[in-house]
């Protein structure tokens, strides 16, 4: 019994002695994980926290989309494109040597075999350079230094992005360079830049970014600067599957569009023919500027300086530069007299055969040519008489000139009009100060003022706008996705510039210049025009108006159609040393833009051209009968033709006012006669017929290299040739 108890109390001391060395062994284990807890705490402190912010996804700027400006119908003048440069890689990563040399043959092999293949295919897409050039910048790139990073095509620095979105997505669509391992590996470089899809149209006005930089530097890019920018967002990088995302923890805001005034059409115009003009008479400089009447809206606004290689838009001079307007002045003096009740319409003046000194100082003024006698108000405007305006607004306002001045005021062309657009310059256009014997009379005549043309221009277009000046607009919505945010209303100036009376007695001297006067160059055919010619010598700054080669600033503003106007156009040129005048040098280009730009404006109903006396008969192609058929009858003609009748192709004749439609029979084996057709049609049926088809020319087929009806073989070839 004693054996037992001593034996179960030996057993409790063992279990005890395991216990108390466990204990022991969990309280050292404790006691270690609080000592490194406290050196992690105090001691390891600052090193962890570091490693905490590295494990940290890092905050990223998130840019949003550059808002595009648009045209009045909407299409793209400015955008934002991603371009790229792409280089190859004509060597291996492989570290394992037998996987690189395996991957290194893969590589060769492809090469050796394809290489004029990739060079034909790089030409067609990029074909400023030949498959051979092509074909040994891929040899050199393989043998030197960069073979990991060669350049797609030749000569292209580290600063160029050659490649548009849209090569970039032809050529990796070809087996060349697909994205995952397979042909020759290539990496990608991308950049997004500001692109003018329409070239240098309006550049000045649309504005520019600094290079590499998101900054405006002119333009509507930056006076809309911060519409069109956006707000960035905030977001960090996340792999997922060995692939980087990023995340936005604040979603960016893309800028918005602005729809601007400008129509692509009217500005290619307007663009042509100012350079045509100052290419003729080698100007130093020339702006054009095209507004619609009852909106301000600029449909076009050209400013073209000559530089060492042509023409180009240095600078916006239509709103930025102030100019002595010259004659083009003389209609706001006058509305301001016969406002005022000065002067009256049939007042007559005797014009000293143009040549008078009698304002004193010593000036003289003088007229074009040998001058002229005695004129009234509108023989005065009509042959732009400097003399004769002179003497009536100093007449009138010698004794209270300030009064004069505050009539021009009342008009509004002192607006300083800002036109969406930062620094654009103001009129100067003196209200108080000294008044010598020369100042009114000079004044008068488009002298001692400075004013851009553009308020010249909206001077005009407030005549041509029943006596109500608006202010001129460029921008007149603001998008965002697509959903117009903010619509710019149109602003008027002056409700009425002067009094109705005034304004209809104005408008018919300026039709008077045009019909037979100093602007005659300016006329149309089709629709009546009104407007001024100016001609205005250009300061020289100390040395005056006197010495040196004379420099003149010629111009014409007027409107169309004068008797229902819709669009009001400046054209003004500076040019140096010989004859120089509005009326041969800027009107002709004024006539070219109205031409045109009524030309395609205008839609004319073809009902109204067919009376009993006069026909409208379109020349018809002979060719598909069934949309010849279609279109005649769209034009209110009804051909002679069957309902029953089976007629694909034929000719159209003409008889008395009836058009008749015979059939072409096409004959097996034998050649189609398809002179007279269109080439749409024309090459429909030859090669329908089993010929081969070349063509040559613009227009209706006039000749072809086999006669028609004559035998051929299958596969033949037969050349067409084309004219107009």
């Amino acid at each position: 019994m004693a054996g037992k108890v001593k034996e179960k109390n030996s057993e409790k001391r063992r279990v005890s002695r395991r216990y108390l060395t466990i204990f022991l062994f969990v309280m050292l284990w404790g006691v270690l994980i609080i000592v490194k807890m406290s050196i992690v705490m105090f001691a390891e402190r600052q090193y962890w926290n570091d490693v905490s912010k590295n494990l940290i996804p890092a905050n990223r700027t998130i840019e949003p989309r550059r808002g595009n400006i648009l045209s009045d119908e909407g299409l793209l003048l400015v955008s934002s494109m991603k371009h790229y440069r792409i280089f190859l890689d004509f060597a291996t990563y492989e570290k394992n040597q037998k996987r690189a040399e395996a991957d290194q043959h893969r590589k060769d092999t492809l090469f050796e075999r394809h290489i004029d293949e990739f060079a034909r295919e790089i030409n067609r897409m990029f074909p400023q350079y030949s498959v051979r050039q092509l074909r040994q910048h891929f040899i050199t790139g393989r043998t030197s230094k960069s073979k990991h990073s060669w350049p797609l095509l030749p000569g292209v620095s580290r600063n160029l992005y050659p490649i548009s979105y849209n090569q970039y997505k032809t050529l990796t669509g070809t087996v060349w360079l697909r994205p995952k391992n397979e042909g020759w590996f290539y990496s990608l470089e991308s950049k997004i830049s500001r692109e003018q899809p329409f070239g240098t149209l309006a550049s000045r006005t649309l504005g520019d970014m600094f290079a590499g930089k998101d900054s405006a530097r002119f333009g509507l890019e930056l006076s809309f600067d911060s519409i069109l920018r956006g707000t960035p967002g905030i977001g960090h990088i996340e792999k997922v599957q060995n692939v980087s995302h990023m995340v936005a923890d604040i979603p960016q805001i893309d800028g918005c569009d602005i729809v601007t005034t400008i129509n692509v059409d009217m500005q290619d115009v307007t663009e042509v023919a100012l350079r045509r003009e100052l290419e003729l008479v080698n100007a130093a400089s020339g702006t054009a500027v095209l507004m619609e009447v009852a909106t301000g809206d600029i449909k076009a606004i050209a400013s073209l300086t000559r530089t060492e290689n042509g023409y180009y838009e240095i600078q916006n001079n239509a709103v930025r530069d102030i100019f002595e307007p010259g004659s083009t002045f003389k209609p706001v003096s006058f509305m301001v007299a016969l406002d005022d009740g000065k002067i009256s319409i049939t007042d007559s003046v005797f014009c000293e055969w143009g040549r008078y000194a009698g304002f004193g100082g010593g000036a003289v003024m003088t007229d074009a040519g040998i001058g002229y006698g005695w004129l009234d108000v509108p023989g005065i405007i009509k042959n732009s008489c400097n003399i004769g305006t002179s003497k009536l607004i100093t007449a009138a306002y010698k004794d209270d000139p300030q009064a004069f001045v505050d009539g021009i005021y009342r008009t509004g062309i002192n607006t300083h009009f800002e036109m969406q657009l930062i620094g654009t310059g103001a009129p100067v256009i003196r209200k108080d100060g000294y008044w010598d014997a020369t100042r009114l009379p000079w004044m008068s005549i488009g002298y001692n003022s400075q004013m851009p043309v553009i308020n010249t221009l909206a001077f005009y277009n407030g005549i041509a706008n029943g006596g109500k000046m608006v202010e001129p607009r460029l921008v007149t919505e603001i998008r965002h996705e697509g959903k117009v945010v903010e619509r710019i209303p149109v602003k008027v100036v002056r409700e009425r510039m002067c009094k109705d009376k005034t304004l209809e007695q104005i408008k018919m001297m300026l039709e008077g210049v045009v019909d037979g006067g100093s602007g005659i160059n300016a006329a149309s055919r089709h629709f009546k025009v009104a407007g001024k010619t100016g001609t205005a010598q250009i300061s020289q700054g100390a040395a005056g108006y006197r010495n040196g080669i004379r420099t003149h600033m010629v111009s014409f503003c007027g409107y169309f159609p004068a008797d229902k106007p819709q669009y009001t156009c400046i054209v003004s040129i500076s040019t140096s040393g010989g004859a120089a005048g509005g009326g041969t040098m800027a009107a002709p280009v004024f006539h070219e833009i109205s031409e045109k730009v009524m030309a395609r404006r205008i839609l004319r109903n073809v009902s109204e051209a067919v009376d009993t006396v006069n026909q409208f008969l379109p020349a018809v192609l002979a060719g598909d009968m069934n949309s010849t058929r279609l279109v005649l009858r769209k034009l209110g003609m009804k051909p002679e033709w069957k309902e029953s009748d089976s007629l694909t192709w034929g000719r159209v004749t003409l008889d008395s006012i009836q058009f008749r439609m015979t059939p072409i029979i096409e004959r097996e084996g034998l050649v189609p006669n398809v002179v007279g057709m269109g080439a749409q049609d024309a090459l429909y049926i030859l090669e329908s017929a089993g010929l081969r088809v070349e063509i040559a020319g613009v227009g209706r087929v006039r000749s072809q290299s086999l006669p028609g009806n004559s035998r051929f073989r299958k596969g033949d070839r037969i050349r067409i040739n084309l004219s107009m």
